[in-house]
């Protein structure tokens, strides 16, 4: 699994102009289905080549534009740790791809920008949350879903350097005299450094390099591991969100299904809180002039900057042909994505919910900035 953050989206949606290919594909994470993941992907990449011929392009230049894409295809480490859904986006400014623990529709998108509207449900609040485990040795960050748990891969990002826990050392405290003989032995006493500051010192520094792993700040995160090592951690910790109980216990000894359902409980609450003091502001603006339920004018207020809190129905099929051509296409599904990643760079919140939960049963809810 690969740490999609807002930023990450909201950088895709400022990529605009020349041919933009987006595809994406449900992933299976073990069994024998998992070499299917390749072929399924080939299959898209055929798919998209189609596409672009149809639309006019010669076939070398369709080839020259998907070569990045295909090189995907060619044996990787990280095909042996796939998720559920991989998601690929090509264009003039390179190629970026994630694995994402969502299950994603199977499609390709043609146009003069991406199609992010399907990966909404990764970054909206409400969504997941962080499990931070502090053991003695090692620090991990695993992400939740309501499903399961992941371990985040942090090669080369800021954290990665504070994953190793300082060790105690000994000290020689004393030493005694041996008087039992004439040879006069010297028995040396250690004791154990106190490395309280030190710890200190170093979860200072994680949680510097925590906020700039995950941004915003929005998304909750649990703490796990003995009580004494999490006390240290709240102690120093500035990030907004950390949930006031912790999962008590080392994080070794606990399966990812254990800890998942543990952590989970402890999320949930914060989960579901706002996003139902949220829809209740909603519902007690109606009528004020507050809220806005037309999918296209959300869209234009949301480039203004002028949205504050966004309701984005999950349950709004993206595609059914399997190929969705962005630059002629603007319907509905563009304009959902487009909303939210708009509400994301301006600072606004976005729930992404069943449509059972949504405050007025349209696609898409706003609760307007004064």
């Amino acid at each position: 699994m690969d740490l999609l953050s807002a930023q990450d989206l909201i950088s895709l949606s400022e990529q605009r102009g020349g041919v933009r290919i987006s595809v994406l594909l449900p992933t299976h994470r073990a069994g024998p289905q998992t070499d299917r993941n390749r072929i399924r992907l080939k299959n898209l990449l055929r798919r998209a080549e189609r596409t672009l011929r149809e639309d006019g392009m010669a076939a070398a230049e369709a080839g020259e534009i998907l070569l990045p894409a295909r090189r995907l295809l060619e044996p990787a480490p990280w095909w042996q740790r796939p998720s559920d859904g991989l998601a690929v986006f090509l264009g003039p400014d390179g190629i970026r791809h994630f694995r994402v623990p969502v299950r994603l529709p199977e499609l390709v998108a043609v146009g003069d920008r991406f199609l992010l509207r399907p990966l909404l449900p990764l970054l909206g609040a409400g969504g997941h949350f962080y499990v931070l485990a502090l053991n003695q040795d090692e620090i991990r960050l695993l992400r939740g879903s309501r499903f399961r748990l992941d371990e985040v891969p942090l090669d080369g990002l800021p954290l990665a350097v504070w994953l190793t826990m300082p060790r105690r050392r000994a000290q020689v405290h004393a030493f005694v005299a041996d008087r039992g003989g004439t040879g006069g032995r010297a028995v040396f006493h250690g004791m154990e450094e106190d490395t309280t500051a030190l710890v200190l010192q170093h979860f200072r520094r994680v949680d510097r390099a925590l906020r700039e792993v995950l941004h915003t700040g929005s998304v909750p995160v649990v703490l796990a591991g003995v009580r004494s090592t999490q006390a240290l951690y709240r102690q120093v910790s500035t990030y907004p969100r950390l949930v006031g109980e912790g999962v008590d216990g080392s994080a070794r000894d606990l399966s990812l299904a254990h800890l998942h359902r543990l952590a989970r409980q402890l999320a949930e609450p914060l989960l579901r809180g706002e996003e139902t003091r949220a829809a209740g502001v909603y519902r007690d603006l109606r009528g004020t002039g507050r809220t806005c339920s037309d999918t296209i004018e959300i869209r234009v207020l949301a480039g203004q900057g002028r949205i504050e809190t966004l309701f984005v129905c999950a349950g709004v099929p993206v595609g059914g042909a399997g190929v969705i051509r962005l630059d002629t296409n603007t319907g509905e599904i563009d304009h959902l994505g487009s909303a939210a990643v708009s509400t994301l760079r301006h600072g606004g919140t976005v729930y992404v919910v069943p449509r059972d939960r949504m405050p007025d049963g349209a696609p898409m809810a706003a609760i307007l900035r004064l």
